[in-house]
């Protein structure tokens, strides 16, 4: 957005710089209470302004109003077409200082009349006239200048407002755009994402069908050969009842007419066999008797057999090692001699180990210092007492009176 303002007639004007978005556009006419705001909006085809003005103060002088008026065909000459920017001008505080006064001259025109007043006293009286013509001029040119001024003060004071308003527009629009493009992009990564879920889906979906089908179709041909082994089962026990009922009628018969015949004819075997098992025992007895001695002298035939071999073997592994064998059973017999003597030789040992330390210990005892010998009757050294030892306590008893 941008502030400027004319340079020959002081007349504000603001602009904005066109966006994609709508955006205000303002433009400021006038002088002091003749300030007007002209606001339009901002499309992508362009700008559509409203301008609008309100009715000017009048002002004494001609020269003045006619200067505003070619401001004011100069400012709406200079806005291009399609709400397009401004030429850039010059500032507007130079273009306040840039007025141009009109062609009778305000500072010349003074200087003039006071030679004249002193020459004629109509041009004397003139020259007031044209004097307070020109105070007037001068305070309505600083009542211009100030209303200038304040124009200027509120069209910057606009100008930053109008900025703030169009870059904060502009952030909120940037991040609504932001926002909704994440979003678009989360909902298109969402509906990439569940679209490939589904096709996952579908595509496990339908392989688990194929699957299942191909179960059910297995299954289906497992049922099939059951049900047909089944159906044979139950014609071969179809088979086996007849059979078995042929059976149970046979014997039904059997047992009413031949059973009898034939248990009284098993009856009569059995006693016969039993009468020749009896006179058979005898013989079997014989029988094991001498199967059992010839297995014992087979037995023992085998044990000699086997131990003659033995031997001989052993004497044929001990003949190139039989010096080394003889030489070593000698010096294990030696050993053996040598062990002996040795343990009689310990066990006497053992038996005099006591003995001696009774009598180590006795010399112990007996032995005394040599100082203590010496100086037996000074010192007066008694042996120690240890817990040991025995202790006899002579004590003097009282003997009796007879009487």
């Amino acid at each position: 957005m941008m502030g400027r303002a004319s340079s020959k007639t002081g007349v504000g004007l603001g602009e904005v710089s066109p966006s994609r978005h709508s955006v205000a556009c303002v433009r400021f006419l006038g002088d002091g209470e003749a300030g007007l705001v002209s606001l339009g909006s901002l499309s992508g085809l362009g700008y559509h302004a409203v301008h609008a003005e309100t009715r000017k103060l009048e002002t004494p002088s001609r020269e003045v109003s006619q200067e505003i008026r070619a401001a004011r065909t100069h400012d709406s000459s200079s806005i291009f077409p399609n709400g397009a920017r401004l030429p850039e001008t010059q500032p507007p505080w130079d273009s306040l200082h840039s007025l141009q006064l009109p062609d009778s001259g305000l500072y010349s025109k003074p200087t003039m009349l006071m030679t004249s007043q002193l020459r004629n006293p109509q041009e004397k009286h003139r020259g007031k006239l044209d004097s307070e013509k020109a105070q007037a001029k001068i305070q309505l040119m600083r009542t211009l200048l100030r209303n200038r001024r304040t124009s200027l003060q509120e069209l910057r004071s606009h100008e930053v407002f109008l900025t703030k308003l169009n870059w904060e527009l502009i952030k909120s629009i940037q991040d609504m755009e932001e926002s909704s493009a994440q979003k678009v992009r989360a909902m298109l990564q969402q509906q990439d994402s569940l679209a490939t879920v589904i096709d996952i889906l579908e595509y496990l979906n339908k392989k688990k069908l194929q699957k299942l089908r191909c179960e059910l179709k297995e299954w289906e041909e497992k049922e099939e050969s059951k049900m047909k082994h089944l159906a044979q089962q139950v014609e071969q026990l179809n088979a086996k009842i007849e059979n078995t009922y042929k059976e149970v009628n046979f014997l039904s018969t059997y047992m009413d007419h031949e059973y009898p015949i034939k248990s009284v004819q098993i009856a009569n075997l059995t006693r016969q066999l039993q009468q020749i098992k009896d006179s058979q025992q005898d013989e079997l007895d014989e029988l094991n008797e001498m199967r059992r001695m010839v297995l014992e002298y087979l037995s023992n035939q085998i044990q000699k057999k086997k131990k003659k071999l033995l031997k001989a073997l052993v004497v044929k592994s001990q003949q190139p090692h039989q010096e080394a064998l003889l030489k070593k059973t000698r010096d294990s017999q030696y050993m053996l001699k040598c062990t002996d003597k040795f343990r009689e030789f310990i066990h006497q040992f053992e038996e005099e180990i006591p003995i001696l330390k009774a009598q180590v210990e006795q010399l112990q005892v007996q032995v005394q210092e040599p100082r203590e010998i010496i100086f037996a009757d000074v010192l007066l050294r008694r042996p120690k007492c240890t817990p040991d030892m025995d202790v006899i306590l002579n004590i003097p008893v009282e003997e009796l009176l007879p009487f």
